[in-house]
């Protein structure tokens, strides 16, 4: 199965579509979201939602595909896989999809779809000369309008900060200059809060509520726990033979491997501790796993009877945390 769509062409994508509907073939209608806070820019969009029977769900899957879609499309472009792939779309659709609250729309898919996009304004960062003050302007732009989406977003702006100083040179003038691109976007939300009445619902956009000072793990089941650290260790062992020993990629991609770790942390510290939206974030963890899950089963050395028994025991994981949450 795996060197099927390894291989590509119409057998390869169909086989992955069937993969995908069959790992989520105990998705159910939620009847309602306990545990949720949305920005007030999402909670007006949410409301236009309730009106016409299964809007919400057909938007946010379609959300799903174009993430998944532009993802693999990101990689491939930029080499940052070993080989063009079909995997990093099967994956994410999987691994995005564990809960069936995602497939709605929600923060944690509004904040996947920009962190693709900074992504891609980062890669671009790598292949430019000195001075490259667009990106960076992208890049802040791209990080308010996550924050207008997802209060999840302010955990992650020290960490894209780092990021762009891990692949470019420290340089102050872009910290700067995403710094000051991040707290325009955020005036002008606040200016048309502002001229619309609405000026009193503009803190919520930064108000939490109080972060757990400790891991509580009575939200999950152990199969969910057994899955996560089966991936983990997957993508561990995926990432150590992308940065040491392949030689399919470039230096630029082996040296932008380390902003997908930092994201991967980050997400991790977002799922530990912070309880509210909680299903929703599990998957902020997807964008990393679904690159080095991705070369770890296209990778072309190693037995291929143990991928696909990995693969297997993924997709039936998938479906019995859905079946049992």
């Amino acid at each position: 199965m795996i060197q099927i769509i390894r291989n590509g062409g119409v057998v390869g994508f169909i086989l992955g579509l069937f993969v995908i509907i069959l790992s989520k073939c105990a998705f159910e209608l939620v009847p309602d979201f306990p545990q949720v806070t949305y920005t007030p820019l999402l909670s007006s969009i949410k409301d236009l939602t309730t009106g016409t029977p299964y809007l919400d769900i057909i938007l946010g899957i379609s959300f799903i595909l174009l993430q998944a879609s532009l993802f693999t499309y990101i990689l491939n472009q930029h080499k940052v896989i070993k080989e063009q792939s079909f995997f990093p779309f099967i994956l994410y659709i999987m691994l995005a999809g564990v809960y069936n609250e995602q497939f709605y729309l929600n923060p944690a898919s509004f904040l996947n779809f920009f962190l693709i996009l900074i992504i891609e304004r980062m890669l671009r960062l790598q292949d430019t000369g000195k001075n490259p003050g667009v990106l960076f302007l992208d890049i802040g732009t791209l990080v308010g309008l996550s924050l207008l989406f997802s209060k999840e977003a302010l955990f992650y702006i020290p960490f894209i900060f780092l990021g762009v100083v891990l692949i470019y040179a420290y340089n102050f003038n872009s910290i700067l200059i995403m710094a000051l691109s991040v707290m325009v976007v955020m005036i002008i939300a606040a200016g048309i809060y502002f001229l619309t009445g609405n000026f009193n619902k503009f803190h919520l956009f930064f108000s939490f509520t109080p972060i757990i000072l400790g891991i509580n793990f009575s939200h999950w089941q152990e199969r969910f726990f057994l899955l996560l650290i089966l991936f983990v260790l997957l993508s561990v062992i995926s990432f150590f033979h992308f940065q040491f020993t392949s030689t399919k990629i470039s230096n630029k991609s082996r040296r932008f491997a380390g902003v997908f770790i930092l994201l991967w942390i980050v997400g991790f510290l977002v799922l530990m501790f912070q309880e509210l939206n909680l299903w929703f974030n599990t998957a902020l963890l997807v964008i990393p796993m679904a690159l080095f899950g991705s070369n770890f089963l296209q990778d072309d050395k190693g037995k291929d009877w143990f991928k696909n028994l990995i693969f297997i025991i993924l997709i039936i994981g998938l479906i019995s945390v859905q079946l049992n949450y």
